[in-house]
Protein backbone atom coordinates (compact mmCIF):
# COMPACT_ATOMS: atom_id res chain seq x y z
CA UNK A 1 0.00 0.00 0.00
CA UNK A 2 1.70 3.23 -1.10
CA UNK A 3 0.49 6.83 0.08
CA UNK A 4 1.32 9.75 2.70
CA UNK A 5 -0.33 11.43 5.48
CA UNK A 6 -3.64 13.68 9.78
CA UNK A 7 -7.20 14.81 10.67
CA UNK A 8 -9.28 17.56 7.90
CA UNK A 9 -12.99 16.96 9.03
CA UNK A 10 -13.57 20.06 8.70
CA UNK A 11 -13.24 19.70 4.92
CA UNK A 12 -15.80 16.50 4.61
CA UNK A 13 -18.58 18.63 2.80
CA UNK A 14 -16.66 20.60 0.63
CA UNK A 15 -14.38 17.17 -0.63
CA UNK A 16 -17.21 15.40 -0.98
CA UNK A 17 -18.82 17.56 -3.06
CA UNK A 18 -15.82 18.13 -5.12
CA UNK A 19 -15.35 14.05 -5.59
CA UNK A 20 -19.03 14.11 -6.57
CA UNK A 21 -18.53 16.91 -9.21
CA UNK A 22 -15.21 14.88 -10.38
CA UNK A 23 -17.38 11.17 -10.83
CA UNK A 24 -20.37 13.23 -12.37
CA UNK A 25 -17.95 15.19 -15.09
CA UNK A 26 -15.98 11.49 -15.74
CA UNK A 27 -19.86 10.07 -16.01
CA UNK A 28 -20.84 12.55 -18.34
CA UNK A 29 -17.58 12.61 -20.65
CA UNK A 30 -18.35 11.49 -23.76
CA UNK A 31 -17.60 12.04 -27.37
CA UNK A 32 -18.62 15.54 -28.50
CA UNK A 33 -19.74 16.33 -32.03
CA UNK A 34 -16.57 16.26 -33.97
CA UNK A 35 -16.02 12.75 -32.21
CA UNK A 36 -13.23 14.24 -29.55
CA UNK A 37 -13.81 12.96 -26.01
CA UNK A 38 -13.46 15.56 -23.07
CA UNK A 39 -11.83 14.02 -19.74
CA UNK A 40 -11.37 15.78 -16.62
CA UNK A 41 -7.99 16.71 -15.69
CA UNK A 42 -7.69 15.30 -12.47
CA UNK A 43 -8.20 12.15 -14.06
CA UNK A 44 -4.75 12.46 -15.17
CA UNK A 45 -2.97 13.59 -12.30
CA UNK A 46 -2.12 10.30 -10.71
CA UNK A 47 0.02 9.74 -13.88
CA UNK A 48 1.51 13.16 -13.64
CA UNK A 49 2.44 12.60 -10.00
CA UNK A 50 3.83 9.26 -10.74
CA UNK A 51 6.34 10.70 -13.98
CA UNK A 52 7.68 14.01 -11.40
CA UNK A 53 8.32 11.30 -8.63
CA UNK A 54 9.92 9.10 -11.39
CA UNK A 55 11.53 12.71 -12.97
CA UNK A 56 12.96 13.43 -9.42
CA UNK A 57 14.64 10.14 -9.20
CA UNK A 58 16.08 9.81 -12.17
CA UNK A 59 17.71 13.42 -11.22
CA UNK A 60 19.09 12.11 -8.34
CA UNK A 61 21.22 8.94 -9.82
CA UNK A 62 18.26 6.24 -10.74
CA UNK A 63 18.13 4.56 -13.82
CA UNK A 64 15.10 2.91 -15.17
CA UNK A 65 15.32 -0.65 -16.34
CA UNK A 66 12.87 -2.97 -18.58
CA UNK A 67 12.82 -6.73 -18.55
CA UNK A 68 11.84 -8.79 -20.52
CA UNK A 69 9.37 -11.36 -18.90
CA UNK A 70 7.01 -14.08 -20.08
CA UNK A 71 4.05 -11.95 -19.20
CA UNK A 72 5.34 -8.63 -20.33
CA UNK A 73 7.98 -6.04 -19.98
CA UNK A 74 8.27 -5.63 -16.23
CA UNK A 75 9.82 -1.79 -15.02
CA UNK A 76 12.56 -1.66 -12.33
CA UNK A 77 14.49 1.48 -10.45
CA UNK A 78 18.24 1.18 -9.40
CA UNK A 79 20.74 3.01 -8.12
CA UNK A 80 24.44 2.50 -7.18
CA UNK A 81 24.17 3.42 -3.39
CA UNK A 82 26.84 4.98 -1.18
CA UNK A 83 27.79 2.70 1.11
CA UNK A 84 29.96 -1.07 1.30
CA UNK A 85 26.67 -2.99 2.54
CA UNK A 86 24.70 -5.93 0.40
CA UNK A 87 22.34 -4.17 -1.78
CA UNK A 88 18.46 -3.88 -0.80
CA UNK A 89 15.72 -4.79 -3.02
CA UNK A 90 12.41 -3.05 -2.19
CA UNK A 91 9.14 -5.15 -3.40
CA UNK A 92 6.06 -2.95 -2.50
CA UNK A 93 2.30 -3.29 -1.62
CA UNK A 94 -0.69 -3.82 -4.15
CA UNK A 95 -1.42 -1.14 -6.35
CA UNK A 96 1.82 0.61 -5.30
CA UNK A 97 4.99 1.07 -7.50
CA UNK A 98 8.85 0.91 -6.72
CA UNK A 99 8.94 4.78 -6.69
CA UNK A 100 6.54 5.26 -3.90
CA UNK A 101 9.01 3.90 -1.68
CA UNK A 102 11.20 6.75 -2.20
CA UNK A 103 11.14 7.56 2.07
CA UNK A 104 12.93 3.70 2.30
CA UNK A 105 15.25 3.86 -1.06
CA UNK A 106 16.58 7.47 0.14
CA UNK A 107 17.69 6.54 3.73
CA UNK A 108 19.14 3.33 2.77
CA UNK A 109 20.79 4.52 -0.41
CA UNK A 110 23.92 5.68 1.44
CA UNK A 111 24.81 2.73 3.22
CA UNK A 112 24.55 0.05 0.37
CA UNK A 113 26.28 -0.95 -2.56
CA UNK A 114 22.71 -0.92 -4.88
CA UNK A 115 19.57 -0.03 -4.26
CA UNK A 116 16.84 -1.77 -6.59
CA UNK A 117 12.97 -1.17 -6.69
CA UNK A 118 10.58 -2.96 -9.33
CA UNK A 119 7.00 -2.54 -9.93
CA UNK A 120 5.39 -5.61 -10.14
CA UNK A 121 3.62 -6.87 -13.19
CA UNK A 122 0.53 -4.58 -14.01
CA UNK A 123 1.69 -2.24 -11.08
CA UNK A 124 3.68 1.22 -12.14
CA UNK A 125 5.35 1.33 -15.13
CA UNK A 126 5.35 -2.77 -15.43
CA UNK A 127 3.05 -4.07 -18.41
CA UNK A 128 -0.39 -5.72 -17.84
CA UNK A 129 0.38 -9.76 -18.71
CA UNK A 130 -1.47 -10.16 -22.01
CA UNK A 131 -3.41 -13.22 -20.22
CA UNK A 132 -4.65 -11.06 -17.74
CA UNK A 133 -3.21 -9.89 -14.07
CA UNK A 134 -3.64 -12.30 -11.50
CA UNK A 135 -1.52 -14.45 -8.86
CA UNK A 136 0.17 -16.75 -11.17
CA UNK A 137 1.56 -13.91 -13.54
CA UNK A 138 2.19 -11.82 -11.14
CA UNK A 139 4.41 -14.08 -9.66
CA UNK A 140 6.31 -15.42 -12.96
CA UNK A 141 6.65 -12.17 -13.78
CA UNK A 142 8.43 -10.70 -10.66
CA UNK A 143 10.72 -13.63 -10.41
CA UNK A 144 11.54 -13.44 -14.07
CA UNK A 145 12.49 -9.50 -13.58
CA UNK A 146 14.60 -10.44 -10.60
CA UNK A 147 16.52 -13.23 -11.73
CA UNK A 148 17.75 -10.51 -14.85
CA UNK A 149 18.47 -7.79 -12.60
CA UNK A 150 20.19 -9.34 -9.57
CA UNK A 151 24.09 -10.41 -10.17
CA UNK A 152 24.53 -10.64 -6.43
CA UNK A 153 22.37 -11.63 -3.35
CA UNK A 154 20.29 -8.93 -1.53
CA UNK A 155 18.40 -8.44 1.61
CA UNK A 156 14.72 -8.16 0.57
CA UNK A 157 11.99 -5.64 2.01
CA UNK A 158 8.59 -6.38 1.37
CA UNK A 159 5.81 -5.00 2.78
CA UNK A 160 2.19 -6.11 2.35
CA UNK A 161 2.04 -7.37 -0.68
CA UNK A 162 5.64 -7.02 -1.08
CA UNK A 163 6.06 -8.98 2.41
CA UNK A 164 4.20 -12.52 0.70
CA UNK A 165 6.20 -11.92 -2.46
CA UNK A 166 9.61 -11.46 -0.68
CA UNK A 167 9.14 -14.98 1.39
CA UNK A 168 8.00 -16.71 -2.14
CA UNK A 169 11.07 -15.70 -3.54
CA UNK A 170 13.35 -16.69 -0.65
CA UNK A 171 11.89 -19.77 -1.14
CA UNK A 172 12.26 -19.96 -4.90
CA UNK A 173 15.65 -18.66 -4.66
CA UNK A 174 17.32 -18.75 -1.62
CA UNK A 175 20.56 -18.42 -3.27
CA UNK A 176 20.04 -14.80 -4.53
CA UNK A 177 18.43 -13.88 -0.58
CA UNK A 178 20.96 -12.92 2.25
CA UNK A 179 17.93 -11.86 4.93
CA UNK A 180 14.46 -10.89 4.92
CA UNK A 181 13.24 -8.02 6.37
CA UNK A 182 8.85 -7.81 6.09
CA UNK A 183 6.81 -5.07 7.05
CA UNK A 184 3.07 -6.16 7.68
CA UNK A 185 3.69 -8.97 5.17
CA UNK A 186 0.77 -10.42 3.31
CA UNK A 187 -0.09 -13.54 2.61
CA UNK A 188 -1.44 -15.13 5.76
CA UNK A 189 -3.59 -18.43 4.76
CA UNK A 190 -7.46 -17.50 5.19
CA UNK A 191 -10.09 -19.70 4.42
CA UNK A 192 -12.64 -19.22 1.77
CA UNK A 193 -14.83 -16.82 3.51
CA UNK A 194 -12.39 -14.89 5.41
CA UNK A 195 -10.53 -14.05 1.85
CA UNK A 196 -13.71 -12.66 0.24
CA UNK A 197 -14.40 -10.35 3.27
CA UNK A 198 -10.99 -9.52 3.31
CA UNK A 199 -10.82 -8.96 -0.04
CA UNK A 200 -13.99 -7.02 -0.10
CA UNK A 201 -12.30 -4.51 2.48
CA UNK A 202 -10.24 -3.64 -0.94
CA UNK A 203 -13.17 -2.80 -3.13
CA UNK A 204 -13.56 1.31 -2.63
CA UNK A 205 -16.59 1.35 -4.40
CA UNK A 206 -17.06 4.85 -2.69
CA UNK A 207 -15.16 7.66 -0.94
CA UNK A 208 -16.76 6.92 2.13
CA UNK A 209 -14.97 3.46 1.87
CA UNK A 210 -12.05 4.79 0.21
CA UNK A 211 -11.88 7.30 3.35
CA UNK A 212 -11.69 3.95 5.80
CA UNK A 213 -9.63 2.28 4.01
CA UNK A 214 -6.96 5.13 4.66
CA UNK A 215 -7.77 5.66 8.44
CA UNK A 216 -6.94 1.61 8.72
CA UNK A 217 -3.89 2.17 7.08
CA UNK A 218 -2.35 4.52 9.96
CA UNK A 219 -2.16 5.01 13.81
CA UNK A 220 -3.87 7.64 14.13
CA UNK A 221 -5.58 9.96 11.30
CA UNK A 222 -3.77 11.07 8.37
CA UNK A 223 -3.81 15.23 7.83
CA UNK A 224 -4.53 14.88 4.11
CA UNK A 225 -6.84 11.97 4.76
CA UNK A 226 -9.47 12.91 1.73
CA UNK A 227 -6.74 13.70 -0.85
CA UNK A 228 -5.22 9.67 -0.09
CA UNK A 229 -8.54 8.35 -0.30
CA UNK A 230 -9.14 10.00 -3.46
CA UNK A 231 -5.64 8.76 -4.58
CA UNK A 232 -6.04 5.38 -3.20
CA UNK A 233 -9.24 4.60 -4.82
CA UNK A 234 -7.60 5.79 -8.26
CA UNK A 235 -5.16 3.16 -7.58
CA UNK A 236 -7.33 0.56 -6.86
CA UNK A 237 -9.39 1.42 -9.67
CA UNK A 238 -5.93 0.64 -12.17
CA UNK A 239 -6.98 -2.11 -14.57
CA UNK A 240 -5.96 -5.59 -13.17
CA UNK A 241 -6.09 -4.78 -10.01
CA UNK A 242 -9.50 -5.92 -9.47
CA UNK A 243 -8.64 -9.25 -11.02
CA UNK A 244 -5.82 -9.66 -9.12
CA UNK A 245 -7.56 -9.94 -5.72
CA UNK A 246 -10.58 -11.69 -7.44
CA UNK A 247 -7.88 -14.17 -8.39
CA UNK A 248 -6.69 -14.90 -4.36
CA UNK A 249 -7.63 -18.75 -2.98
CA UNK A 250 -6.54 -20.09 -0.07
CA UNK A 251 -4.60 -22.35 -2.16
CA UNK A 252 -2.51 -19.13 -3.00
CA UNK A 253 -1.88 -18.11 0.28
CA UNK A 254 1.36 -18.97 1.67
CA UNK A 255 1.74 -22.43 3.56
CA UNK A 256 3.27 -22.73 7.06
CA UNK A 257 5.93 -25.62 5.58
CA UNK A 258 7.25 -22.29 3.47
CA UNK A 259 7.98 -20.51 6.41
CA UNK A 260 9.47 -22.97 7.85
CA UNK A 261 12.08 -23.42 5.46
CA UNK A 262 13.30 -20.29 5.16
CA UNK A 263 17.31 -20.45 6.55
CA UNK A 264 18.10 -17.12 6.04
CA UNK A 265 17.81 -13.96 8.52
CA UNK A 266 14.74 -13.09 8.76
CA UNK A 267 13.12 -9.32 10.96
CA UNK A 268 9.54 -8.95 11.01
CA UNK A 269 7.81 -5.46 11.97
CA UNK A 270 4.33 -5.65 13.00
CA UNK A 271 1.98 -2.45 13.87
CA UNK A 272 0.13 -3.00 16.57
CA UNK A 273 -2.05 -0.10 14.87
CA UNK A 274 -2.06 -2.32 11.76
CA UNK A 275 -5.86 -2.13 11.03
CA UNK A 276 -6.07 -3.69 7.53
CA UNK A 277 -4.76 -6.86 8.34
CA UNK A 278 -5.80 -9.40 11.23
CA UNK A 279 -4.10 -10.57 14.53
CA UNK A 280 -4.39 -14.12 13.41
CA UNK A 281 -1.98 -12.94 10.48
CA UNK A 282 0.56 -11.80 13.11
CA UNK A 283 0.16 -15.22 14.50
CA UNK A 284 0.67 -17.14 11.71
CA UNK A 285 3.98 -15.73 10.92
CA UNK A 286 5.07 -15.99 14.61
CA UNK A 287 3.91 -19.38 14.98
CA UNK A 288 5.29 -21.02 11.59
CA UNK A 289 8.55 -18.80 11.40
CA UNK A 290 11.92 -20.50 12.29
CA UNK A 291 13.71 -20.12 15.38
CA UNK A 292 16.14 -17.62 14.38
CA UNK A 293 13.66 -15.55 12.59
CA UNK A 294 12.64 -11.80 14.82
CA UNK A 295 8.92 -10.47 14.98
CA UNK A 296 8.76 -7.24 16.70
CA UNK A 297 5.15 -5.73 17.78
CA UNK A 298 5.77 -2.03 17.48
CA UNK A 299 2.47 -0.04 18.89
CA UNK A 300 2.98 3.00 16.91
CA UNK A 301 3.17 1.50 13.53
CA UNK A 302 0.09 0.79 10.96
CA UNK A 303 0.29 -1.10 7.59
CA UNK A 304 2.11 1.71 5.82
CA UNK A 305 5.54 2.47 8.45
CA UNK A 306 7.55 3.04 5.85
CA UNK A 307 5.08 6.78 5.39
CA UNK A 308 4.64 7.36 9.03
CA UNK A 309 8.22 6.22 10.68
CA UNK A 310 10.34 6.46 7.60
CA UNK A 311 13.32 7.35 10.09
CA UNK A 312 12.25 4.79 12.51
CA UNK A 313 11.88 1.93 10.03
CA UNK A 314 14.57 2.32 7.53
CA UNK A 315 17.09 2.86 10.67
CA UNK A 316 15.96 -0.92 11.68
CA UNK A 317 16.42 -2.22 7.98
CA UNK A 318 19.71 -0.75 7.90
CA UNK A 319 20.75 -2.42 11.28
CA UNK A 320 19.73 -5.73 10.29
CA UNK A 321 21.29 -5.51 6.68
CA UNK A 322 24.59 -4.63 8.66
CA UNK A 323 24.09 -7.71 10.92
CA UNK A 324 22.98 -9.93 7.67
CA UNK A 325 26.52 -8.90 6.38
CA UNK A 326 29.03 -9.56 9.28
CA UNK A 327 27.11 -12.82 9.30
CA UNK A 328 28.70 -13.59 6.04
Amino acid sequence: MVLNGGDVSNEVETFDAFVARQRSERAASRPDGDGTRRTPVLHHLPRLADRLILGGLRFRGYTSRRLPTSVGMLHALEAKGGGELPPVLVLHGLSAAGQYYESVLRRVRPHVRRVIAPDMPGHGYSELPPSGLNHDTLGIGLREGLDQILDEPVVVFGNSLGGAAAVRYAVERPERVLGLFLAAPGGAPMGAEDLVDFVDDFMLSNHGKALDFVDRLFHRPHPMRHVLAWGVRQQFGRTGIEDLLRSLSPETLLKPEELEQLKMPVFVVWGEADRILRPEHRKFFEDHLPPHAEVHRIEEYGHAPHMSHPDCLTQRLIEFTRAVANQR
